[in-house]
């Protein structure tokens, strides 16, 4: 029989360490570990550096189809620090690995930091408390991170290699959208998983997390996955008890209706004119009727009167052609609105001039606009010098109120009702003034800070193609198409989820619908898309190459309806 075999004797007594200091590690000593400063150091003065070891990361393919294991193609290794995502990501935000979207703590971090940094600015300081609140609701901080990184893929565009001209010649960033879109996927997985219990003990959080899921459905233009967060957002809060002094809920409300405002907008431009016809009337919560607290309160507000105008006074002016499109004869008149329909818009629009008028009573000193004494140079001056404000939001604040007193003008509606031959080519005398000023104050904006802080409500280039619609002015028209130029030329992409190089298109074509002596005072689509399709891979939810112009022959006087085809190519990068 074999005994067991003798114990190997040990070559050394020394026990070495994996987790010593620095200066042990040189000196070859043995390092005791001691913490926070060994003993050797403590006795020799000297600074306790630990050793980290150093931890790599490699991608390890599994086995191939005849059994053995494939190497691992370049692409596939990730050999760096756990940090390295953090380092690759402050250098560039083009070129990304998805590779790297594996790491998840650092990756969290980072729109995290951009959350606090680029989104917050935008929105209601009441999303400065979800923030606060995300550690301990994991649900928001998944609807957190899902908006701060789709905010990042639309704000670094990515150049085609192949595109058309309705969908650009860029799309937002692939690595941070498809991120976006896993944040997304987990929250909505969390909110699934609630109970009714959930809904009334945590009912101001649920209502975060809704208006943050519109808020991404609205940036990438998914009219259908809006109107379901509406429809969820709207029972859940029949079933909350009416709460108007409620600070935390009239700030979550606000929040929440100027999405909406937003969204109703965007399908406003551009619809089918039996869909314009037809969108309905936003009324904001009872709560937020009463005053104007705050700037933001004073926003949704001024959205509201905008929207609402905007809505009696197109669809009023569109019921002149409703009943011509059908017609072979292209300067048909359409529908005549009779007495009674004349009276009853003019009455609906002057409630909503009394609305704005104590709107505007309320106004502070600091969101007015800025005058000043200067006296301009009338050989090189701009004819429209721009109009400054305190702050961008300020401005933004007017410019909704000024594009509410445009559609409040019942010039249009009155000349194309009486058809005087003397208020002929002067349908717009009232609300020219008021597109001159709007385009003034987008003068006295600053374009870089539109382009980050509109993301979340209706910017520049949305308003003034509304004004362009009510201006028979070439030059003023001409100025407003040399504004979007501007724009697009800094960032072809969107301003205020709205696509530049769809406006500056549109507008070029209204300007040379002009040129020719006609004016044009809306626009639709032939046929409606329902708002198109998500904008996942593009700036655009809808593809815009024909739009329906509503108009008028300034010679001969006559109505007409045509389709004209949009080139934006020179507006797409």
């Amino acid at each position: 029989m074999y005994k067991p075999a003798p114990p190997r004797p040990k070559k050394t007594n020394i026990v070495r360490s994996r987790n010593g200091c620095k200066s042990c590690r040189e000196r070859k000593t043995k390092c005791d570990e001691q913490r926070p400063i060994c003993g050797t150091c403590k006795r020799l003065g000297k600074i306790c550096e630990t050793i980290r070891p150093e931890i790599k990361f490699r991608m390890v393919a599994g086995p191939s189809a005849n059994g053995k294991p494939c190497s691992p193609t370049p692409s596939q290794e990730l050999q760096s620090q756990v940090t390295s995502e953090q380092n690759s990501l402050s250098r560039t935000f083009g070129n990304l690995d998805l590779i790297k979207s594996l790491q998840h703590v650092e990756r969290d971090i980072f729109y995290s930091t951009y959350w606090e940094d680029s989104c917050l600015p935008a929105l209601h300081p009441l999303f400065h408390w979800t923030s606060r609140l995300a550690g301990e609701h994991p649900i928001l901080s998944d609807a957190i991170l899902a908006l701060s990184s789709c905010n990042l893929s639309r704000q670094h565009a990515e150049r085609r290699t192949l595109s058309t001209s309705s969908m650009g010649s860029y799309s937002p960033s692939l690595v941070h959208q498809t991120r976006s879109q896993l944040y997304y996927s987990s929250a909505i997985k969390r909110f699934t998983a609630l109970n009714q219990f959930d809904y009334q003990s945590n009912a101001t959080m649920v209502l975060a997390v809704l208006i943050l899921f519109a808020y991404v459905e609205s940036s990438m233009g998914n009219f259908h996955g809006f109107n379901c967060h509406v429809d969820g957002l709207t029972r859940l809060l029949t079933e909350l008890p009416e709460s108007s002094g409620d600070a935390m809920m009239n700030a979550l409300l606000t929040s929440w209706m100027q999405v909406r405002y937003v969204v109703w907008w965007a399908r406003a431009y551009f619809s089918s004119i039996d869909v314009h016809q037809q969108l309905p009337s936003i009324s904001l919560p009872r709560s937020l009727t009463g005053g104007c607290n705050s700037i933001q309160e004073r926003r949704v507000t001024g959205l509201s009167i905008m929207c609402e105008s905007h809505r009696i006074n197109s669809q009023t002016i569109l019921r002149h052609w409703s009943h011509g499109l059908g017609s072979k004869d292209p300067h048909q008149d359409g529908h005549q609105v009779n007495d009674e329909e004349y009276t009853t818009y003019c009455l609906l629009l002057s409630e909503q001039s009394k609305r704005l008028d104590d709107w505007l009573a309320s106004l502070p000193p600091s969101e007015q606009p800025i005058y000043t004494d200067v006296v301009h140079n009338s050989e090189s001056d701009d004819s429209n010098p721009p109009i400054h404000f305190q702050t961008h939001d300020a401005a933004l604040n007017f410019a909704y109120y000024v594009v509410a007193r445009i559609m409040q003008g019942t010039g249009i509606l009155r000349n194309l009702h009486t058809k005087d031959p003397k208020t002929l080519d002067h349908e717009c005398r009232e609300e020219e003034p008021w597109v001159r000023i709007l385009l003034q104050i987008a003068k006295g904006a600053d374009m870089h800070t539109s382009l980050s802080r509109n993301n979340y409500t209706i910017g520049f280039s949305g308003l003034l193609l509304a004004g362009l619609l009510r201006c028979q002015s070439l030059p003023l028209g001409l100025e407003i198409q040399s504004w979007l130029q501007k724009l697009q030329d800094l960032q072809p992409t969107e301003e205020g989820a709205f696509p530049v190089y769809q406006s500056l298109g549109v507008a070029k074509a209204i300007n040379q619908q002009k040129m020719i002596g006609r004016d044009i005072f809306a626009v639709t689509q032939p046929l409606d898309d329902g708002g198109g399709t998500p904008k996942v891979t593009a700036y655009n939810s809808q593809s815009i190459d024909n739009l329906v112009f509503y108009g008028k022959c300034r010679l001969s006087g006559c109505l007409f309806v045509d389709c004209v085809s949009i080139d934006g190519s020179d507006g797409m990068g």
